[in-house]
């Protein structure tokens, strides 16, 4: 397949045309979707195995991200997997939610590009994401899904910087001076660029001194203020201090040794941690590293452009802070920099994300009903499906739901009911496993529900379904 043909259609914006070329199929509805607190109206474009294109005209121009998640989020109710392409006068947003690695949530990944001038990274990925007929009688769903996933993928992006991030942080190793280990100036290597990297991050929303090129402008500040003959000034009086006071202090504590280089730093937030305090190599040596070596290394970063939100790939130069969590996992794996000796591991995101959900969310519903706010428990029961996996949105008879009548649907975390209407699934019977006690609530239709009118705060802090049946979300 050609890309100027597909970059043809693109401009002219000609999406059924451009998915049929792909090799896609045409969808089973093509009718406009009402998306609530939205005047935009999805209509789905072609289909392939589960995977859903969808087109959104958006004639004022494109919607804020609160508003593509609002569309995103609708649109995975109504089908498995969507491609989400949001359509303005001058330019074209292709959206695709990649599921989070802890398996909670998802990140749009997204490709914006004037209305006549397509990107050749877009126009790769939809090459890559096209079928040709020889292939069609042994694609599966999980072939398509596998395929597009990989071609809209925001790990190709972190992983092109984290290629050229190792030869960087080698020669950067080589520069450092004052360590005698080789494994500990690699060692402090990765310490230094890894936070100067969260420095880059924060630069370009402005936080440190308003400045987005704060390290670039500040070394040239410095360089001018210590003359040409000071060749480790940039660490040792401005790194130095702007990490353990500047940025590992709270403004009420800092005390500069000098004053001109208070002036340099400027106005930093103070960032908690323990990722600004001092290191036990730099309490343990007196190291320098000359101002070339930043300079080399603010080129390669500078060759990139740094996101807080989660905006990756859209030029093929994008990255968002999971790189941070990339190369850390990469040098705690595969190098002898001494972490595991000290107790280092690197924990995979699904089970940091699961030990998260099972822990602080309980902690937070505690705490809001020790303060006596509503149990959040009562009031997700009453949100419908906002809060629910979307794994578990689907095989559902909406117009069964409509109508009112029973409909057994799936707990979400195997937590609470779920449903819409005036007959959602509600548990008939909540248990308290602390107390061994066990309790009716009330509810109509005959069925039993926990309510703040029948339950004391202390018994709805730890329900539990025990079994589920039809009843009103009305006492």
């Amino acid at each position: 397949m050609q890309h100027p043909e597909l970059s043809r259609l693109l401009q002219r914006g000609d999406f059924d045309a451009l998915f049929r070329r792909m090799g896609w199929d045409n969808p089973e509805q093509r009718q406009p979707v009402d998306v609530a607190e939205s005047r935009l109206r999805p209509v789905s474009v072609a289909d392939k195995r589960g995977v859903t294109a969808w087109r959104v005209d958006c004639p004022d121009g494109l919607p804020t991200r609160s508003e593509q998640h609002r569309v995103v989020r609708h649109l995975k109710r109504l089908s498995r997997d969507q491609l989400v392409v949001f359509v303005a006068p001058d330019r074209h947003l292709w959206l695709w939610p990649e599921q989070r690695p802890s398996g909670v949530g998802y990140r749009l990944v997204d490709h914006e590009y004037g209305v006549h001038a397509p990107t050749e990274a877009l126009l790769q990925r939809l090459a890559q994401a096209s079928f040709s007929v020889t292939e069609e009688n042994r694609l599966t769903s999980s072939a398509v899904l596998t395929r597009v996933r990989r071609s809209f993928n925001a790990d190709k992006v972190t992983k092109a910087f984290y290629r050229q991030f190792q030869q960087h942080h080698r020669n950067f190793a080589m520069k450092v001076e004052g360590i005698p280990a080789d494994k500990n100036r690699r060692w402090y290597a990765s310490v230094l660029l890894n936070r100067l990297m969260f420095l880059y991050f924060i630069q370009r929303k402005g936080f440190l001194d308003s400045d987005q090129n704060y390290l670039r402008t500040r070394l040239e500040m410095v360089r001018e203020h210590c003359g040409a003959d000071e060749f480790y000034a940039f660490f040792q009086r401005f790194l130095l201090p702007l990490f353990h006071t500047g940025l590992g202090r709270p403004a009420g504590d800092r005390a500069y040794d000098e004053d001109s280089i208070e002036e340099i730093i400027g106005s930093v937030p103070y960032v908690n941690g323990g990722i600004f305090e001092p290191h036990e190599l730099e309490q343990a040596h007196h190291i320098k590293i000359l101002d070339e070596a930043f300079e080399s290394l603010f080129d390669f970063f500078d060759e990139w452009r740094w996101h807080l939100d989660e905006r990756p790939a859209a030029d093929g130069n994008e990255i968002n802070p999971d790189v941070l969590g990339y190369i850390f996992e990469q040098y705690i794996n595969f190098t002898d920099a001494g972490q595991k000796e000290k107790g280092a591991y690197y924990t995979k995101p699904d089970v940091t994300g699961y030990m998260a959900e099972s822990s602080i969310l309980p902690a937070v519903a505690d705490r809001l009903v020790a303060a006596g706010l509503d149990d959040p428990a009562v009031l997700l029961a009453g949100s419908g499906d906002a809060y629910m996996r979307d794994s578990l949105g689907h095989g559902i008879d909406r117009e069964a739901v409509a109508r009112g009548d029973n409909v057994a649907l799936s707990p979400p975390g195997g937590g609470l009911g779920r449903g819409r209407g005036a007959a959602a699934t509600r548990p008939s019977t909540w248990i308290c496993p602390t107390r061994a006690t066990t309790w009716p609530c009330r509810g109509s239709a005959g069925a039993m529900w926990c309510t703040a009118a029948t339950a004391t705060s202390a018994k709805l802090g730890c329900c539990r379904i025990r079994t589920v049946t039809g009843a009103s979300t009305t006492p």
